[in-house]
């Protein structure tokens, strides 16, 4: 059979860059891009020269899981274009070791948005214009209950929304840990009053009017609705400028926060890591520890 027979035929190509996701994928180039910029010398494939030298250069600026992914990124790059890896020879290793002694590799995380936290961040939001106070409403008590990631809420659509009598489900088609595209199902709750996801998601809808496609969209200084979604980004930026509004440094939180926040508090409240998992998606208790030693470190008394 003629491989070239069809333009419509998928190639091996095709089928190797599908089985990342697209953000996955988005991060690959730019770190590409990053790599043949920082020198008119540098391509793929690359010498180790050429990769001693870049590493060098990224360990006089970003943190060791920036320069780690990027390398992770140039490795992925010389497999695609069928080419033997320089990231993983020994000089690299060896520079590579020496880099995280150096520096240290403590991550960097966002503070997490607890319940009280939460509470006082839908008051200040609950203040400006009807567009803008419903939706950053919905958006901070749905990402919250819902545990979601900041691109998980940017990609939501009216029609993942299955309304219930208990609550809502959500289903997402794609995301972090499905980059299949299997899909995740989550139900959120009903609470009491303006806090309930359910009644926060109905009002938003029927003050934006929006019923088909992206859930969560842009709007301008005249409270005016886009088309598209909102991206990662500006989930993040919607979350930084409310916590700044209650008196708190936006630059210690994120998008991140709010997800954060949901474990953090089922910890502090005594609710098992399996029905958190059911919540958050996490394919691993070990990936959830982290917020629950924060939980249970908050939950140590005072001897005084």
């Amino acid at each position: 059979m003629n491989e070239q027979s069809s333009s419509a035929t998928l190639t091996e190509a095709d089928y190797a860059a599908a089985s990342k996701a697209q953000s996955t994928r988005k991060e690959y180039g730019k770190d590409l891009h990053y790599f043949l910029d920082a020198d008119s010398s540098n391509c793929i494939p690359a010498s180790v020269d050429q990769i001693a030298t870049y590493l060098a250069k990224m360990a006089g600026h970003l943190a060791v899981k920036t320069i780690e992914r990027r390398l992770i990124s140039l490795h992925v790059a010389h497999l695609e274009a069928g080419e033997p890896s320089p990231v993983h020879h020994q000089r690299i290793k060896a520079m590579l070791r020496g880099i995280r002694r150096t520096k240290g590799i403590a991550t960097k995380q966002a503070t997490a948005i607890v319940k009280d936290d939460l509470l006082e961040m839908l008051v200040v939001a609950g203040k400006g214009k009807p567009m803008q106070v419903a939706r950053n409403s919905a958006l901070l008590i749905v990402g919250w209950v819902g545990a979601f990631r900041r691109s998980e809420l940017a990609t939501l659509r009216c029609e993942d929304i299955a309304w219930l009598d208990s609550g809502i489900e959500i289903t997402l088609r794609h995301s972090k840990v499905d980059q299949s595209g299997a899909g995740f199902v989550k139900f959120l709750p009903n609470a009491h009053g303006s806090r309930c996801p359910r009644l926060a998601l109905q009002h938003w809808q029927t003050v934006s009017g929006i019923t088909e496609g992206y859930l969560f969209r842009p709007i301008n200084r005249h409270d005016q609705i886009g088309e598209q979604s909102l991206t990662p980004h500006a989930v993040s930026q919607i979350v930084k400028r409310i916590i700044e509004l209650t008196g708190r440094d936006p630059a210690k939180y994120s998008g991140h926060s709010l997800r954060a926040g949901f474990v953090t508090e089922g910890v502090l409240a005594g609710i098992p890591s399996y029905q958190l998992m059911q919540v958050t998606a996490h394919r691993s208790e070990q990936t959830l520890q982290k917020y629950v030693r924060i939980g249970k470190r908050r939950r140590i008394p005072s001897l005084l």
